[in-house]
Protein backbone atom coordinates (compact mmCIF):
# COMPACT_ATOMS: atom_id res chain seq x y z
CA UNK A 1 0.00 0.00 0.00
CA UNK A 2 2.86 2.36 0.84
CA UNK A 3 4.41 1.79 -2.58
CA UNK A 4 1.05 2.36 -4.30
CA UNK A 5 0.51 5.67 -2.54
CA UNK A 6 3.98 6.89 -3.44
CA UNK A 7 3.46 5.86 -7.07
CA UNK A 8 0.17 7.77 -7.26
CA UNK A 9 1.74 10.83 -5.70
CA UNK A 10 4.74 10.66 -8.02
CA UNK A 11 2.50 10.59 -11.09
CA UNK A 12 0.56 13.61 -9.81
CA UNK A 13 3.64 15.65 -8.82
CA UNK A 14 6.00 14.81 -11.65
CA UNK A 15 3.58 14.53 -14.61
CA UNK A 16 4.34 18.11 -15.62
CA UNK A 17 7.29 19.01 -17.85
CA UNK A 18 7.38 22.75 -17.18
CA UNK A 19 5.37 25.90 -16.54
CA UNK A 20 4.12 29.00 -18.28
CA UNK A 21 6.47 31.64 -16.91
CA UNK A 22 4.98 34.69 -18.65
CA UNK A 23 2.16 35.48 -21.03
CA UNK A 24 0.44 38.38 -22.74
CA UNK A 25 -3.04 38.30 -24.24
CA UNK A 26 -4.93 35.00 -24.47
CA UNK A 27 -4.03 31.41 -25.31
CA UNK A 28 -5.52 27.93 -25.18
CA UNK A 29 -3.93 24.62 -24.26
CA UNK A 30 -5.20 21.51 -26.01
CA UNK A 31 -4.69 18.57 -23.66
CA UNK A 32 -6.08 15.13 -24.58
CA UNK A 33 -9.76 15.83 -25.36
CA UNK A 34 -10.00 19.11 -23.46
CA UNK A 35 -9.25 22.78 -24.12
CA UNK A 36 -7.94 24.90 -21.23
CA UNK A 37 -7.41 28.63 -20.83
CA UNK A 38 -3.70 29.30 -20.39
CA UNK A 39 -2.67 31.28 -17.29
CA UNK A 40 0.58 32.46 -15.72
CA UNK A 41 2.28 29.65 -13.80
CA UNK A 42 0.15 26.94 -15.41
CA UNK A 43 1.67 23.47 -15.62
CA UNK A 44 2.64 22.21 -19.08
CA UNK A 45 2.37 18.47 -19.73
CA UNK A 46 3.79 16.22 -22.41
CA UNK A 47 1.64 16.28 -25.60
CA UNK A 48 0.22 19.74 -24.77
CA UNK A 49 -0.44 22.03 -27.73
CA UNK A 50 -0.46 25.79 -27.16
CA UNK A 51 -2.61 27.95 -29.43
CA UNK A 52 -2.10 31.72 -29.07
CA UNK A 53 -4.52 34.48 -30.00
CA UNK A 54 -4.01 37.77 -31.81
CA UNK A 55 -1.44 40.07 -30.15
CA UNK A 56 -0.63 37.30 -27.66
CA UNK A 57 2.56 35.66 -26.46
CA UNK A 58 3.33 32.73 -24.16
CA UNK A 59 6.70 31.90 -22.65
CA UNK A 60 7.31 28.41 -21.27
CA UNK A 61 10.21 27.07 -19.21
CA UNK A 62 10.73 23.31 -19.23
CA UNK A 63 12.27 21.27 -16.42
CA UNK A 64 15.71 21.31 -18.07
CA UNK A 65 15.58 25.15 -18.26
CA UNK A 66 14.82 25.26 -21.99
CA UNK A 67 12.80 28.43 -22.66
CA UNK A 68 10.30 28.57 -25.52
CA UNK A 69 8.56 31.80 -26.52
CA UNK A 70 5.46 31.36 -28.71
CA UNK A 71 4.24 34.36 -30.70
CA UNK A 72 0.78 35.53 -31.77
CA UNK A 73 -1.56 33.36 -33.84
CA UNK A 74 0.75 30.38 -33.38
CA UNK A 75 0.43 26.65 -32.81
CA UNK A 76 3.22 24.89 -30.88
CA UNK A 77 3.31 21.38 -29.36
CA UNK A 78 5.48 19.71 -26.72
CA UNK A 79 5.47 16.20 -28.17
CA UNK A 80 8.00 14.33 -26.04
CA UNK A 81 10.07 15.26 -22.99
CA UNK A 82 12.46 13.13 -20.98
CA UNK A 83 15.06 14.63 -18.66
CA UNK A 84 17.09 12.55 -16.23
CA UNK A 85 20.40 14.39 -16.42
CA UNK A 86 21.92 11.81 -18.78
CA UNK A 87 22.51 11.50 -22.53
CA UNK A 88 19.21 9.56 -22.68
CA UNK A 89 17.32 12.83 -22.17
CA UNK A 90 15.13 13.88 -25.08
CA UNK A 91 13.03 16.84 -26.22
CA UNK A 92 10.81 16.78 -29.29
CA UNK A 93 8.56 19.73 -30.19
CA UNK A 94 6.63 20.85 -33.26
CA UNK A 95 5.43 24.12 -34.77
CA UNK A 96 2.71 24.21 -37.41
CA UNK A 97 1.81 27.92 -37.46
CA UNK A 98 3.19 31.28 -36.40
CA UNK A 99 6.38 32.24 -34.54
CA UNK A 100 8.47 30.56 -31.86
CA UNK A 101 11.87 31.15 -30.30
CA UNK A 102 13.82 28.67 -28.20
CA UNK A 103 16.79 29.12 -25.86
CA UNK A 104 18.02 25.61 -25.19
CA UNK A 105 18.60 24.32 -21.67
CA UNK A 106 20.40 21.29 -20.23
CA UNK A 107 19.16 18.80 -22.84
CA UNK A 108 20.76 20.96 -25.51
CA UNK A 109 24.09 20.53 -23.72
CA UNK A 110 24.05 16.86 -22.66
CA UNK A 111 22.04 15.38 -25.57
CA UNK A 112 21.93 17.90 -28.44
CA UNK A 113 21.33 15.13 -30.99
CA UNK A 114 18.06 14.28 -29.18
CA UNK A 115 16.67 17.84 -29.32
CA UNK A 116 14.35 18.42 -32.29
CA UNK A 117 11.72 20.87 -33.49
CA UNK A 118 9.57 19.73 -36.41
CA UNK A 119 7.76 22.16 -38.71
CA UNK A 120 5.44 21.62 -41.66
CA UNK A 121 8.28 21.06 -44.14
CA UNK A 122 11.47 20.76 -42.08
CA UNK A 123 13.15 19.40 -38.97
CA UNK A 124 15.49 21.50 -36.81
CA UNK A 125 18.35 20.12 -34.73
CA UNK A 126 20.64 22.09 -32.44
CA UNK A 127 24.15 22.29 -31.14
CA UNK A 128 23.44 24.32 -27.98
CA UNK A 129 21.85 27.52 -29.17
CA UNK A 130 19.25 30.29 -29.38
CA UNK A 131 17.08 30.16 -32.50
CA UNK A 132 13.63 30.97 -33.87
CA UNK A 133 11.19 29.82 -36.51
CA UNK A 134 8.36 31.55 -38.34
CA UNK A 135 5.83 29.24 -40.01
CA UNK A 136 3.53 30.72 -42.66
CA UNK A 137 1.28 29.04 -45.26
CA UNK A 138 3.70 29.82 -48.11
CA UNK A 139 7.07 30.03 -46.35
CA UNK A 140 9.17 29.07 -43.33
CA UNK A 141 12.00 31.17 -41.87
CA UNK A 142 14.61 29.96 -39.36
CA UNK A 143 17.12 32.26 -37.63
CA UNK A 144 20.10 31.33 -35.44
CA UNK A 145 21.02 34.00 -32.88
CA UNK A 146 23.69 32.08 -30.98
CA UNK A 147 25.50 28.76 -31.49
CA UNK A 148 24.44 26.70 -34.51
CA UNK A 149 21.45 24.78 -35.80
CA UNK A 150 20.97 22.41 -38.69
CA UNK A 151 17.83 22.20 -40.79
CA UNK A 152 16.78 19.03 -42.60
CA UNK A 153 14.73 19.83 -45.70
CA UNK A 154 13.91 17.86 -48.84
CA UNK A 155 16.56 15.21 -48.18
CA UNK A 156 19.40 17.64 -47.40
CA UNK A 157 20.92 18.90 -44.13
CA UNK A 158 21.99 22.53 -43.90
CA UNK A 159 24.11 24.07 -41.13
CA UNK A 160 22.95 27.53 -40.03
CA UNK A 161 25.53 29.43 -37.99
CA UNK A 162 24.95 32.35 -35.62
CA UNK A 163 23.80 35.42 -37.56
CA UNK A 164 22.48 33.34 -40.45
CA UNK A 165 18.95 32.46 -41.48
CA UNK A 166 17.32 29.98 -43.84
CA UNK A 167 14.12 30.72 -45.74
CA UNK A 168 12.06 27.99 -47.42
CA UNK A 169 9.62 29.11 -50.10
CA UNK A 170 8.03 27.21 -52.99
CA UNK A 171 10.11 24.08 -52.22
CA UNK A 172 13.35 26.08 -52.51
CA UNK A 173 15.55 27.50 -49.79
CA UNK A 174 18.00 30.36 -49.34
CA UNK A 175 20.59 30.85 -46.59
CA UNK A 176 21.78 34.38 -45.83
CA UNK A 177 22.85 36.74 -43.05
CA UNK A 178 20.51 38.85 -40.90
CA UNK A 179 21.01 41.73 -38.48
CA UNK A 180 21.44 40.15 -35.02
CA UNK A 181 21.52 43.56 -33.29
CA UNK A 182 17.74 43.88 -33.78
CA UNK A 183 17.21 40.78 -31.64
CA UNK A 184 19.49 41.53 -28.67
CA UNK A 185 16.69 42.95 -26.47
CA UNK A 186 14.51 39.86 -26.98
CA UNK A 187 17.43 37.56 -26.15
CA UNK A 188 18.16 39.39 -22.91
CA UNK A 189 14.48 39.28 -21.96
CA UNK A 190 14.44 35.49 -22.38
CA UNK A 191 17.56 35.00 -20.29
CA UNK A 192 16.44 37.28 -17.44
CA UNK A 193 13.01 35.63 -17.30
CA UNK A 194 14.73 32.25 -17.25
CA UNK A 195 16.75 33.17 -14.14
CA UNK A 196 13.64 34.34 -12.28
CA UNK A 197 11.68 31.18 -13.12
CA UNK A 198 14.45 28.93 -11.80
CA UNK A 199 13.62 30.16 -8.30
CA UNK A 200 9.99 29.06 -8.70
CA UNK A 201 10.96 25.62 -10.00
CA UNK A 202 13.25 25.13 -6.99
CA UNK A 203 10.46 26.09 -4.57
CA UNK A 204 8.05 23.71 -6.32
CA UNK A 205 10.58 20.87 -6.01
CA UNK A 206 11.05 21.53 -2.29
CA UNK A 207 7.29 21.53 -1.70
CA UNK A 208 6.91 18.23 -3.56
CA UNK A 209 9.65 16.66 -1.43
CA UNK A 210 7.92 17.77 1.77
CA UNK A 211 4.58 16.36 0.60
CA UNK A 212 6.12 12.98 -0.19
CA UNK A 213 7.80 12.90 3.23
CA UNK A 214 4.53 13.74 5.01
CA UNK A 215 2.54 11.03 3.22
CA UNK A 216 5.31 8.48 3.78
CA UNK A 217 5.25 9.21 7.51
CA UNK A 218 1.45 9.00 7.60
CA UNK A 219 1.51 5.61 5.90
CA UNK A 220 4.12 4.30 8.35
CA UNK A 221 2.12 5.56 11.33
CA UNK A 222 -1.04 3.90 10.02
CA UNK A 223 0.78 0.60 9.52
CA UNK A 224 2.20 0.68 13.06
CA UNK A 225 -1.19 1.40 14.58
CA UNK A 226 -2.77 -1.51 12.76
CA UNK A 227 -0.04 -3.88 13.94
CA UNK A 228 -0.58 -2.83 17.58
CA UNK A 229 -4.36 -3.25 17.45
CA UNK A 230 -5.93 -6.37 18.98
CA UNK A 231 -6.46 -9.07 16.33
CA UNK A 232 -10.02 -9.55 17.54
CA UNK A 233 -10.98 -6.04 16.45
CA UNK A 234 -12.35 -5.64 12.94
CA UNK A 235 -9.74 -4.44 10.50
CA UNK A 236 -10.39 -1.21 8.64
CA UNK A 237 -10.32 -1.14 4.88
CA UNK A 238 -7.27 0.69 3.49
CA UNK A 239 -7.92 4.27 2.43
CA UNK A 240 -7.36 5.53 -1.09
CA UNK A 241 -6.00 8.80 -2.36
CA UNK A 242 -7.60 10.32 -5.44
CA UNK A 243 -4.99 12.36 -7.30
CA UNK A 244 -5.82 16.00 -7.83
CA UNK A 245 -6.29 16.57 -11.57
CA UNK A 246 -6.52 20.32 -11.36
CA UNK A 247 -3.65 22.30 -12.81
CA UNK A 248 -1.12 23.45 -10.21
CA UNK A 249 -0.12 27.08 -10.49
CA UNK A 250 2.95 28.90 -9.35
CA UNK A 251 3.99 32.51 -9.65
CA UNK A 252 6.88 33.62 -11.82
Amino acid sequence: MKILLLMILSISVWANIGNIMAMKGSAKIQRANSSLNATNGMVIEEKDKILTGTKSRVQVMLKDSTVVTIGANSSFSFDEFKFDGSSNSKLSMSATRGFFRSVTGKIGKIAPERFRVKTVTASIGIRGTDFSGEINPKSELFKCYEGRIFVEFDGSTNDIDSGMMMEIRENKYEIKEFDTAKNEDSSLENKEAQKESLKDNLEESEIATEVIADITQAVENTSNEQENNDDSLPRQEPFEITPNTEDRQIGY
